[in-house]
């Protein structure tokens, strides 16, 4: 009993001790993302390099052919671009594909379609077999609900002339930023995490990550560190951390930014969150002796260790989430007893560190000063969801692989006769629900026990799980074909 109680005591310190650390965490990168300039765009490069612009995409039947028709529109010097549609798709997306890739081939663009019947890796298993299928210096990659601009290469590629760049990272913006609260929030998060905590480290020399989408590669950067490798769902983190192991630099531009589209619904939201949440412990799992044993400064060892074990928390807040309750209410035993007012002021240093992050952030790009109302809602979706990371964390210590479940995008419109893609609902949101209603009856034993400040938080906690989970529960996908249509996956 008294071992038990020693390993929980653990894990309530260590939680605390994790929120005081992501709040220096968050006041250090606004304060640098505040103070540091904007990196100037170098001088043209002469001869400008090849580039190739991959469009890795699977059953995106509603945007597939708006990312391909940006691309083409891509201004660079003559006779050095291609494009390479990476097209896995199993329904009608394939023949819209082929149908633009056939109409800007006739007009002079050189592009083409790339179509595996049975495809491996998921999406690092098509850029794998895209970048087998040219020689060019340069790889551009985005997803098939981005929209770069015609001048995207010529504010980026200069950037290269610095022969120790492998690769550089653009800013995202959201096309449907404004759809929904939940969309509202993801947008503040990832501004957050494009305007203020990716530059700040890559101002202060720090690894960051290439995300995925709306950036470059340097072809010999990609193939020196073991090119893509689908075992690992963060493909994208993956590949970063393996370049930075192996001495190449990345660029962060925040100044420039690519529309891009934020699931519309909980369900979309989940799975795309399982799967980041998942890859990063695969990460850990797969690179973390590695670079315990690499000659990179402790700092950058510490970064890296930060970014990839970002959801170890987790599993504490849920434990938190679950007892708190009845250590309260139940006498349940604990070994030392916090205070209301100790816990009231970790709440409100987390808040502050929030406000001043997502603060910084909204006001880089520039979005409206009401959006900070909104600051408050990224802690109860933290919490509703820490169930949900909390299972795909433990999943991704223990093994590597699994479905790479993407999220659909909508576009600007769903047409009538398209496809239905409708991300899986879980069970787990099941049990959401049920811990949300537990902990609304748990708010009302607060009060009637005259405990007011801790009625506020079980309250707190309940709408985080009803949040999550109704909202899972009620998601309709996108498309209004019929309902027994393809789910994503």
């Amino acid at each position: 009993m008294v071992f038990l109680l020693a390993l929980f005591e653990i894990a309530r310190v260590l939680l605390r001790a994790l929120l005081v650390v992501l709040s220096y965490h968050f006041l250090r990168a606004a304060w640098t993302g505040l103070r540091e300039e904007d990196p100037k765009l170098p001088e043209a490069p002469d001869p400008w390099p090849s580039v190739c612009v991959q469009l890795p995409l699977k059953n995106e039947y509603y945007v597939a052919e708006r990312v391909i028709r940006h691309a083409a529109q891509l201004r660079y010097p003559g006779g050095r671009l291609s494009i390479q549609v990476l097209d896995d798709s199993d329904d009608r997306t394939t023949a819209r594909v082929a149908r633009v890739v056939e109409e800007l081939r006739a007009q002079g663009v050189e592009i083409t379609h790339l179509h595996r019947e049975r495809p491996t890796g998921y999406k690092a298993g098509a850029l794998q077999a895209g970048l087998g299928e040219t020689d060019a210096d340069i790889i551009a990659i985005f997803d098939a609900d981005c929209m770069p601009a015609e001048d995207f290469l010529l504010r980026t590629v200069p950037f290269f002339r610095d022969a120790r760049v492998g690769c550089v990272q653009v800013r995202w913006s959201f096309l449907n930023r404004q759809r929904s609260l939940l969309t509202r929030v993801q947008a503040m998060v990832l501004d957050g995490l494009f305007a203020i905590d990716q530059f700040a480290r890559a101002a202060s020399r720090l690894p960051m990550q290439f995300n995925g989408t709306n950036g470059l590669w340097r072809t010999e950067t990609i193939r020196a560190s073991g090119g893509w490798r689908g075992e690992i769902l963060a493909e994208d983190a993956d590949l970063s951390f393996r370049a930075h192991l192996s001495g190449w630099r990345l660029v962060h531009l925040r100044q420039y930014a690519v529309p891009t589209e934020l699931p519309e619904d909980m369900a979309s939201f989940r799975t795309q969150q399982h799967r980041w949440s998942l890859g990063s412990a695969q990460l850990l799992r797969s690179l973390g002796w590695r670079i315990l044993r690499s000659d990179l400064p402790a700092r950058s060892k510490l970064m890296m260790f930060m970014h990839m074990g970002r959801h170890a928390i987790d599993p504490l807040i849920l434990m938190a989430s679950l007892t708190s309750p009845f250590t309260t209410l139940y006498g349940l035993p604990f070994l030392v007893d916090y205070t209301v007012p100790v816990n009231t002021a970790l709440f409100g240093l987390v808040g502050v560190g929030c406000f001043f992050f997502y603060g910084a952030a909204l006001r880089y790009v520039g979005a409206p000063l009401s959006n900070v109302l909104l600051i408050p809602l990224i802690i109860p979706l933290a919490i509703g969801l820490s169930l949900a990371y909390t299972l795909a964390w433990f999943e991704g210590l223990v093994r590597l692989g699994g479905p790479f479940i993407r999220t659909p995008k909508a576009g600007s419109r769903a047409e009538s006769d398209g496809p239905r893609y409708r991300s899986r609902k879980p069970l787990l949101a099941l049990a959401e629900v049920v811990l949300g209603s537990g902990h609304l009856y748990f708010t009302a034993e607060a009060l009637l026990e005259g405990l007011y400040t801790e009625a506020a938080f079980f309250a707190m906690l309940g709408g985080s799980f009803l949040w999550v989970g109704l909202g899972t529960l009620s998601s309709r996908g996108v498309g209004r074909g019929e309902p027994t249509a393809e789910e994503a996956g």
